[in-house]
């Protein structure tokens, strides 16, 4: 357990990343030492040490980029170092093309190489040192090279149980919050004051972090050859999370609407129409509060939302839902008339209640039926 430990806060400071581009550096130094006869591969282990990145798609993405970027500084180099004089007036234009390049931002902060290189192979050109232009650009090449091959199979990461934890952060946030309306509705209280000043903004970061834990976790899923990877390669749906933000959005209106209606929280309602055989109840006498027992049940049905079934308190909850504005000829209590809170809380439901996605069909092999036939 203890190493279990060790190992994943390795992970959290990024010790995989660092060892994964220390090993692209070595392997570049000593390739470009043996094939290029050069002395100190410098450009080749830097362009391995650079583009290496915590998934697979960012190693390749970040090296094409570099890529681009020392290419486009060749070529405003190569130019401007054979056809403009004087020097200094080629080393301007140089200067000023390639930073204007890297200003674009096409190339993100990779957009440094484009004057860097550039600024090199003018100074190498304009020396009558081709030969050095071809072995740096050979480094380079190789860099890259083991870089992206370091990257994609040197245990590349799968960010999959960080997106789970963030999931499972938002999803209980949101139970709690439906859970904490119901009981500002049921004591007459506003919700800010049950569930804290804050608690919208809580719900908003817990939304962002779980975005991005799960774009991260699918993007580390891409390309990827560990094992582990291909086991775990439909286990994440987005569709939980597009339901969690959905009733995350619809419970901060419905707590905004119940602070600035203050009695929606406060006041009888009118007493009910009395059953055959019964006696009318007294004046003032309050009504059965269905709407706060409908929030508890919704926060119930987000807590079990994990992308499999709905969890089974949901059709009654929806049914009730449905003669909660019919039942008495009046607003439910709570809700202080406002049919906004109820179209909330029905949006809520019916989001919840929306089909969990199928796996995906496995391809058809022709000889699937010799494998599932009985033997003879």
């Amino acid at each position: 357990m203890h190493g279990t430990r060790l190992s994943a806060r390795f992970r959290h400071l990024g010790g995989a990343e660092a060892a994964r581009a220390a090993v692209a550096a070595g392997l570049t130094w000593q390739t470009c030492t043996a094939l290029l006869h050069t002395s100190a591969p410098y450009a080749g282990a830097v362009a391995a040490v650079l583009i290496v990145e915590t998934t697979v798609v960012g190693t390749a993405g970040a090296a094409l980029r570099y890529a681009a970027g020392c290419l486009l500084g060749v070529l405003v180099a190569v130019p401007g170092a054979l056809y403009v004089e004087p020097a200094t007036a080629g080393l301007g234009l140089v200067a000023f093309a390639s930073v204007l390049l890297a200003r674009q931002g096409f190339l993100g902060h990779y957009g440094l190489h484009v004057p860097t290189t550039a600024l090199l192979t003018y100074a190498m050109v304009r020396g009558r040192h081709s030969g050095e232009v071809v072995s740096h650009l050979a480094e380079i090449v190789l860099g890259i090279a083991f870089g992206l091959a370091c990257g994609a199979l040197l245990f590349p990461a799968v960010r999959v149980r960080s997106a789970e934890r963030a999931l499972d952060d938002l999803r209980l946030l949101t139970a709690r919050s439906l859970d904490g309306l119901a009981a500002a509705v049921a004591r007459h209280e506003r919700p800010r004051d049950l569930l804290g000043p804050t608690w919208q903004d809580d719900l908003d970061r817990a939304l962002e972090r779980a975005r991005g834990a799960v774009e991260e976790a699918h993007e580390s899923l891409r390309w990827n050859v560990r094992p582990t990877a291909r086991r775990r390669r439909w286990h994440l749906d987005r569709r939980v999370l597009r339901t969690l933000t959905e009733v995350a959005h619809r419970a901060a209106a419905t707590g905004r609407l119940l602070d600035a209606h203050p009695a929606a929280t406060t006041g009888e309602t009118a007493p009910s129409a009395p059953a055959a055989g019964e006696s009318a109840p007294g004046a003032g006498t309050p009504r059965t509060e269905p709407y706060p027992r409908l929030l508890r049940t919704a926060a119930l049905c987000v807590y079990s939302c994990r992308g499999g079934r709905p969890h089974p308190a949901l059709p009654a909850a929806r049914h009730a839902l449905a003669r909660l504005d019919t039942a008495d000829g009046g607003p439910p209590a709570g809700t202080a008339g406002d049919p906004r809170l109820l179209e909330h809380l029905g949006a809520v439901l019916d989001r919840l209640a929306a089909p969990a996605p199928a796996p995906p069909a496995r391809p058809h092999h022709p000889s699937a039926r010799h494998r599932l036939s009985p033997r003879r």
